[in-house]
């Protein structure tokens, strides 16, 4: 094994590359000072003093006091024997959790927390990404633009219909003039209304196996939920709402 290999392998124990050579400098030097040792690795002595802090942090360096100066020595090699034996007896004892995290259900919910404007726009250009299909959402329309009615109105709304993606809303009362104003059918879509004694607080979308939920009260934040079952459910659960409200 040449000394390129050789700084390769020590690489793989966490040691940078000039970590690497200053240790074998040192090894190959014994004890001896700064100068010395920084020249042996080609290294400048400022350079060459911040790697060796680093090394003895790691238990590869240490330094002792003579009438002739500091000097310096490297740990033997020993050490990183040592070392990749005890990484292994804590791994061994940590492996029954590690074990317990890989046996969570393939079928329970994913779910997904993004935080801010970014992360709300992020959450809904997901449901974006698939062709002809029919999206429900309900909550407060104006809530929601407070947020996003930009993005709405010259992003979503034109990916949407070229991607010829529907959607049905059911919106509190509180809806903006320019929003009752469209066009609905020909920007596919249907609206109908919950009174006035049912405000709502939060905003939801369904589509495919996906529910995001929005809050935009306080803290923006979007909690989507990535399961058939839930989605569903909230379909139904939608659709039931939609059948008993009256069509705008």
């Amino acid at each position: 094994m040449n000394l390129q290999e050789i700084k390769q392998f020590l690489s793989g124990y966490g040691l940078e590359e000039k970590e690497a050579v200053l240790y074998l400098a040192a090894l190959n030097s014994g004890e001896t000072g700064m100068t010395e040792l920084a020249k042996n690795a080609k290294l400048k002595r400022s350079t060459a003093y911040l790697i060796f802090q680093a090394l003895e942090k790691k238990g590869l360096m240490g330094s002792f006091k003579m009438k002739k100066g500091l000097r310096f020595v490297a740990t033997g090699p020993e050490i990183l024997l040592a070392k990749t034996e005890n990484q292994l007896s804590e791994l061994k004892n940590i492996l029954p959790q590690l074990r317990a995290f890989s046996r969570k259900n393939p079928e329970d919910p994913k779910v997904t927390y993004y935080h801010g404007e970014e992360g709300y726009i992020t959450a809904l250009s997901d449901s974006l990404k698939k062709p002809n299909i029919l999206l429900r959402h309900i909550g407060s329309i104006t809530e929601a633009h407070k947020i996003y009615k930009e993005y709405d109105f010259n992003y979503y709304i034109p990916e949407r219909l070229r991607k010829n993606i529907s959607i049905r809303c059911i919106y509190t009362n509180d809806v903006s003039e320019d929003v009752k104003n469209k066009n609905h059918t020909s920007e596919k879509r249907e609206i109908r209304y919950v009174p006035k004694e049912y405000p709502l607080k939060t905003a939801m979308l369904i589509y495919e196996n996906k529910v995001i939920i929005t809050s935009t009260r306080n803290e923006l934040i979007s909690i989507v939920i990535e399961s058939e079952d839930i989605a569903e459910t909230e379909r139904l659960k939608f659709d039931l709402i939609w059948d008993g409200l009256k069509k705008f």
